[in-house]
């Protein structure tokens, strides 16, 4: 499952599509904490989290946001490993080691993943979203 940056003045713009609308939220989820982290991630702490949510615009958007905000508080680097979603329920579960700054550097500091040109698909599975950076 593919995804590729867009073009953006100032911010960080991706599309992300696959098989399945949970595969293709688990494929950008990674491939924004690897932009954030960079690759050479050891999980040694496993995470999860869940949420509500009432559009599939929210679920992208808490989603990300979740991630952010889970990576920054916890002090850890992020690799998500499962994502379930419900009727109106999102589970995710992953793993994260201790931020190293010499180790985790990534090349992109993301503020938040915003609605900003949203654009989100179940059948085909496709999300564009715009990242704060």
């Amino acid at each position: 499952m593919p995804v590729e940056s867009l073009e953006h003045t100032s911010d960080l713009r991706l599309r992300a599509w696959g098989h399945s609308f949970q595969g293709t939220l688990l494929e950008i989820s990674n491939y924004m904490l690897k932009l954030v982290y960079g690759s050479a991630i050891s999980p040694d702490s496993p995470l999860n989290s869940k949420f509500e949510y009432d559009s599939d615009e929210k679920c992208v958007t808490r989603l990300l946001n979740d991630l952010l905000y889970l990576s920054e508080s916890s002090g850890l680097a992020i690799r998500v490993r499962k994502i379930t979603v419900c009727k109106n329920m999102v589970e995710w579960e992953g793993e994260g080691e201790r931020f190293n700054k010499e180790k985790h550097g990534g090349s992109v500091l993301v503020k938040a993943a915003t609605y900003d040109r949203l654009k989100v698909s179940r059948n085909p599975p496709l999300i564009e979203i715009t990242l704060d950076i």
